[in-house]
């Protein structure tokens, strides 16, 4: 029968437990200065080293060499112990073994000497399964255990366990196992077994593991299995079911450049294969996450789950982009994850979420603005805006009644040419544009608005830098830009025919008549025999 990697590879002393070394030098010092405690309790997740740090330690007590801090592994004792077939070492279910009765005749065992052994050693594996009968029949000998005995209660669930237990053992906490760690471990295994497999394969399998060695060993024998032969990266993402990280990064610099066809063919291709959407847009989140650590902290090893071959070509990515950036894409993908777990079609979502975040790159923080404002400069959401210096205090735009002098581009083209870029970029400001006359001489821009339009006085003048990108974007120029005021519009024509109505002869005589005064004046219109109607 073919036995697995999980129990050929299995822990035989100390040395061998990785990722554990607080364990590993208590409970040796504790043999070496003889003051082991009877009762230990061992938590952590599955697979990190509990129950093989059990018996290693049921080696190390009843070695003929020993009590030892590393079992010889030689001797028939331990090699019963290897081999499960020691008396003196009992090693029982939790979970199957939880009632009181059970409870009752292991204590009743324990009254007696080894039959063989140095010690006799009671593991229970997933101990915080007994009932609470089993538990109070349990606690007198664990407080108090046979000389002979020692007493090792294994969990993967520590706060199950009843204060009044806790309270008389010591406590051993496995931790999860890094997966860079491992990464080797399975790489040796490889090497061992003649395995040929890519390092970005074992990555995989260790980041899938979250930490459980065992769980890692169990997919390196599917991998080989399924490979029959040297295992491809694509075996074991089969096995998984991941998402390639690559898939991330071209989707995420695909938002970043707003290459938004390149978004959509992306997203088309994932549901051509069949990908599950929902687990998908999980596992981006992971990603983005990962990114945000990334950026954030100078040492991020081990505090995200990036492909190492893969972060040198992640900073650069992420040069251009700010923290905060980060984390307005991160809010914006989390706002939508109850959508998409309820939603019937997670790919129009996941189409919308991409979409929408690849508009981010062109927005400009309100902070920016407002901190733009408050120093004088002005704001500008075009890739190329430059500061531009403060005008002074008090500033009006010049009057001028027109401007003479000509121009490169006939002002309708170059109106025309700007106004259909603007309506998809900033569609207020085309509409202020729109009363505009627009003039290139040279490099040169001159904006005239009429003082009928003195409202779009302050938005275009905020807009000065966005006016040189435009034009730089279209005619490949570099362009200084000059406001101009033009009097003698309908304004000035409307004030001059209320006040042509305010000295009319009839209505002072009127006025005077009455002993009233003017209040207003309203729709005052030409009229077609060239009179004038309040």
């Amino acid at each position: 029968m073919y036995l697995a990697l999980a129990r050929k590879y299995r822990p035989q002393k100390f040395n061998d437990l990785i990722g554990q070394p607080h364990v590993i030098k208590t409970l040796q010092n504790a043999i070496e200065m003889d003051k082991l405690y009877p009762a230990l309790i061992f938590s952590g997740m599955k697979g990190v080293g509990k129950t093989s740090a059990s018996r290693i330690l049921a080696k190390a007590l009843n070695c003929v060499h020993g009590p030892a801090s590393e079992p010889c592994n030689e001797c028939e004792i331990c090699v019963e112990i290897t081999e499960d077939k020691s008396s003196d070492y009992i090693e029982i279910d939790g979970a199957s073994n939880n009632g009181v009765e059970e409870v009752r005749n292991l204590r009743e065992t324990v009254k007696y000497r080894p039959m063989k052994n140095r010690f006799r050693v009671v593991v229970i594996d997933e101990v915080h399964m007994l009932s609470n009968s089993a538990w109070n029949a349990l606690l007198k000998t664990v407080e108090e255990p046979p000389e002979h005995t020692y007493f090792i209660m294994a969990t993967t669930d520590f706060h199950k366990i009843p204060a009044t237990i806790v309270s008389r053992c010591q406590h051993f906490e496995f931790k999860r196992i890094p997966y860079e760690v491992i990464q080797t471990v399975l790489k040796g295994i490889c090497q061992k077994e003649n395995v040929e497999i890519s390092d970005y394969a074992l990555y995989l399998v260790s980041r899938s593991s979250e930490g459980s060695l065992r769980d890692a060993k169990k997919i390196l024998d599917q991998s080989i299995a399924i490979a029959s032969g040297p295992v491809e990266d694509k075996d074991v993402i089969d096995i998984l079911g991941t998402i390639e990280e690559k898939i991330f990064i071209d989707l995420t610099w695909s938002v970043f450049k707003k290459d938004r066809k390149t978004i959509l063919e992306q997203i088309n291709i994932l549901s051509e294969r069949g990908v599950d959407l929902r687990f998908f847009f999980n596992e981006y989140l992971k990603f983005f996450r990962d990114l945000i650590v990334l950026k954030s902290l100078e040492e991020s090893d081990g505090l995200h789950n990036l492909n190492p071959e893969h972060v040198p070509d992640l900073k650069e990515m992420l040069e251009d982009v700010g923290e905060v950036e980060l984390l307005r894409y991160f809010n914006a993908t989390k706002d939508l994850e109850l959508t998409m777990k309820h939603t019937e079609n997670p790919r129009l979502i996941l189409e919308y979420l991409f979409l929408k975040l690849s508009y981010f790159p062109s927005l400009t923080a309100i902070e920016d603005i407002i901190a733009s404002i408050k120093s004088g400069g002005h704001s500008s959401s075009g890739p190329m805006a430059e500061p531009t210096p403060p005008r002074p205090s008090g500033h009006r735009m010049p009057v001028m009644e027109e401007y003479q002098g000509p121009a490169i581009i006939p002002d309708s083209q170059l109106k025309s040419m700007m106004v259909d870029r603007m309506q998809r970029e900033k569609p207020r400001l085309a509409a202020a544009v729109e009363t505009c006359r627009l003039t290139l001489q040279e490099n040169h821009l001159i904006i005239e608005l009429s003082n009928d339009y003195e409202h779009f006085a302050n938005t275009l003048r905020l807009n000065a830098d966005y006016f040189k990108d435009l034009i730089f974007r279209l005619k490949k120029m570099q362009v200084d830009v000059e406001f101009v005021m033009v009097s003698g519009g309908k304004k000035e024509k409307h004030k001059a025919e209320i006040e042509a109505l305010k000295s009319d002869e009839k209505i002072t005589g009127l006025m005077n008549t009455l002993k009233g005064k003017i209040v207003t004046i309203e729709n005052v219109k030409e009229n077609i025999e060239g009179g004038n109607n309040a």
